[in-house]
């Protein structure tokens, strides 16, 4: 049987494998060289006549190993220059997977940490992101009571050494690798501040850190609570338990809590179970949550809450997007078929398949699509055919993201409990859609350009208390930007600079107050101010607060017919 199954967390396990190591690994060598002798041996000993009849994929598999085997032996002997074996094999073996599908994986011991963190959202460490700036990495965005938010690190600060050793000229992923640890281990970190001349030294200490899955959650109004749900790592649903128990618990016995926003925008997903225990707080125990259907019947499995419901009742908008996937998917796709929730905002990413992971020889490890998972009613919604995708890749000669994406004429129609339509093949549609609104282009390039981080990090060395971005502070950005637009990317823009920095002001100004939150109250102060210019959230709290509305979208079509009917009558 394999391990428990996930979603695979798409996107988190491409951040991860971006810090991939590349050293040669002896025991891979061992492990590929033995494969590739005991396979070679087995399809020598058929006849050539035997190998081109044979329509036996196994036996294909076979001829092509005994191919790789003596062209590995005949580069062993004879090519010009010594080979890191460990990391030529591993990058073969990750071109075989990525022609299945993106989220089938290989995984060497060195990958273990990341692979744990991926999914439990634990690591030791500092606690911080950080990213490449220059020839220096630096901090990017300390999180609130870790190790170097303690020890006094800031957004900016350009990482110079670590227990001496030089980081200058270092990528992210190797300072990323010394920065972590074991528990209760120290180093000494040397590091220039912005707007200082001489760098600065402190001692850090590592500890277990442990990647919040529910980074905010409070009140939109005074009756409508609102949870982001971030990842499906292994404590996501007592996360959300916890959130929404203290929601609950804050309002009066006479107020009730009227609605809920639960905000899965963005959210990659992870661990199947956590999804189908989230969505067992808001419906009747025993319910069928998801099925799981794999290639080999005995790894079916069926999925059903087995608690009693924490709020069956309350009213719940789920927003998503486009980047909302699998676990958020089976969360907000459940709750839809089960006319439990109403869901808001942009189609969902469309990723239907279960991952499993399986171990491997000398502590390496492979993560494989397993299954296929189907929600209530009866659908899939995984949106693209990956086998349809390769073939139409070689015939197009060229690489797309609608390649192999099933189009909406080839769905099928499936229905909630009450009746009303939904389909396969394309992620979760919305109840209620709605564009994502996007910053404008000056602020998209801004941004790109990392002015609002620098001027905010420049904000943060002059003021003890986080200032609002009144008129003087936007006006000194605003001649900042224009003194510095010479050889950046402003400069090819054919834009009259100082018009369109006056015009856009509220768009430019709540990025950077935004950013002056990541500086002064953290991630949590982010989000909360964020909110409250969200449109797609303001139209889910009205949504929430006129419940005839709310009921009519949940409503069975036959319902919202006879209605209509008697309103005419009328």
């Amino acid at each position: 049987m394999p391990a428990k199954p996930s979603d695979g967390g798409w996107a988190m396990t491409l951040l991860y494998k971006m810090n991939r190591l590349t050293s040669g690994r002896r025991a891979l060598l061992c492990i590929c060289i033995s494969m590739l002798t005991c396979l070679g041996t087995q399809a020598a000993a058929q006849s050539q006549s035997q190998r081109k009849r044979s329509s036996d994929n196994r036996l294909d598999a076979q001829q092509y190993m005994e191919i790789l085997g003596a062209a590995v032996r005949t580069l062993q002997t004879n090519y010009v220059d010594s080979v890191e074996w460990g990391r030529v094999l591993t990058a073969g073996i990750d071109a075989m997977l990525e022609e299945l599908d993106p989220y089938t994986e290989f995984y060497t011991e060195e990958d273990e940490e990341d692979f744990k963190t991926m999914t439990t959202g634990e690591y030791a460490g500092v606690g911080a992101i950080i990213m490449q700036m220059g020839d220096t990495v630096c901090i990017s965005e300390p999180y609130a009571g870790m190790p170097a938010a303690e020890a006094g690190l800031r957004a900016g600060d350009r990482i110079l050494a670590i227990d001496g050793e030089n980081m200058v000229k270092r990528t992210t992923g190797y300072v990323s690798e010394r920065l972590r640890g074991e528990p209760a281990t120290s180093f000494e970190l040397t590091f220039l501040r912005p707007g200082d001349e001489n760098p600065r030294s402190v001692t850090v200490t590592r500890r277990k850190i442990v990647i919040d899955a529910v980074p905010y959650y409070g009140w939109l109004n005074d009756s409508v609570g609102y949870i982001q749900l971030t990842s499906f790592t292994d404590k996501a649903a007592l996360e959300v338990q916890a959130a929404l128990e203290k929601l609950r618990g804050e309002v009066s016995r006479m107020q009730p809590m009227a609605g809920l926003v639960f905000d899965l925008r963005g959210n990659p997903g992870g661990l199947v179970d956590e999804a189908v225990k989230i969505v067992g707080m808001f419906v009747p125990k025993g319910s069928m949550v998801v099925e799981t259907k794999a290639k080999i019947a005995a790894w079916n499995s069926t999925y059903r809450t087995n608690t009693p419901p924490i709020d069956p009742d309350v009213r719940l908008a789920i927003l998503i997007d486009r980047s909302s996937a699998s676990a958020s998917e089976i969360t907000s796709g459940a709750l839809q078929d089960f006319d439990r929730a109403v869901i808001m905002g942009e189609r969902s990413y469309g990723k239907g398949l279960v991952q499993s992971t399986r171990p491997l020889p000398y502590n390496t490890m492979m993560k494989f699509t397993s299954a296929k998972y189907y929600i209530p009613s009866g659908r899939c919604i995984q949106a693209i055919d990956y086998q349809a995708r390769r073939v139409a890749r070689w015939e197009a000669g060229e690489e797309s993201p609608d390649l192999g994406r099933i189009p909406d004429s080839l769905t099928h129609v499936f229905h909630t409990a009450a009746g009303r339509e939904v389909r396969d093949g394309g992620g979760i549609k919305p109840d209620v859609e709605r564009k994502v609104q996007y910053v404008s282009n000056l602020a998209f390039y801004l941004e790109r350009e990392n002015r609002f981080f620098h001027f905010a990090n420049r904000l943060q060395g002059r003021y003890a208390e986080m200032p609002l971005v009144d008129d003087s502070i936007y006006a000194e950005f605003c001649r900042e930007v224009v003194a510095t637009r010479r050889d950046t990317v402003l400069s090819a823009m054919k834009i009259d600079l100082e018009h369109d920095l006056d015009s856009l002001r509220t768009d430019i100004a709540t990025e950077l107050q935004l950013e002056l939150e990541l500086r002064y109250n953290f991630r949590r102060g982010y989000v909360a101010r964020s909110l409250k210019s969200d449109p797609l959230v303001r139209d889910a709290v009205e949504l929430l607060a006129d419940e005839p509305c709310y009921r009519s979208i949940l409503a069975a079509p036959s319902a919202v017919t006879d209605k209509g009917k008697k309103k005419k009558g009328k």
